[in-house]
């Protein structure tokens, strides 16, 4: 694994196992809830390798969270709090639409990046 491999590990290490105890989940009720076996769980946990990102929308599902929370650190997902809400309804839209969300969102922040510019 590379350095950024290895802190990317450690990242969703440390999520997965913050969020599995705050759900007050034991790591087999996660590993079968996700359809994974034993040993993979234990070294995603570990640190010692990365889910695929099929698995890590099955663990999300599990553990209640959306996919960020398990792939960034605390740091880099600080939003402010009216955005909060609002990317949360953001990830459950169905790919298609969340797409045409994405789209629309960079037409209006170019516009006005633009409209700064004059």
């Amino acid at each position: 694994m590379t350095k950024q491999q290895q802190e990317r590990a450690m990242t969703i290490a440390s999520n997965l196992k913050k969020f599995r105890v705050a759900k007050k989940l034991t790591q087999r009720e996660v590993w079968e809830g996700a359809g994974v076996s034993k040993s993979s769980y234990t070294a995603y946990e570990a640190g010692r390798s990365e889910p695929t990102a099929e698995t890590i929308v099955r663990l999300a599902l599990v553990l209640g969270v959306s996919t960020d929370e398990l792939l960034l650190s605390d740091t880099e997902r600080t939003v402010s709090e009216d955005m909060a809400p609002i990317l949360k309804r953001f990830e459950s839209l169905p790919p298609d639409i969340r797409n045409q969300a994405r789209i629309a969102l960079k037409g209006v922040l170019f516009g006005y990046e633009q409209e700064a510019l004059r």
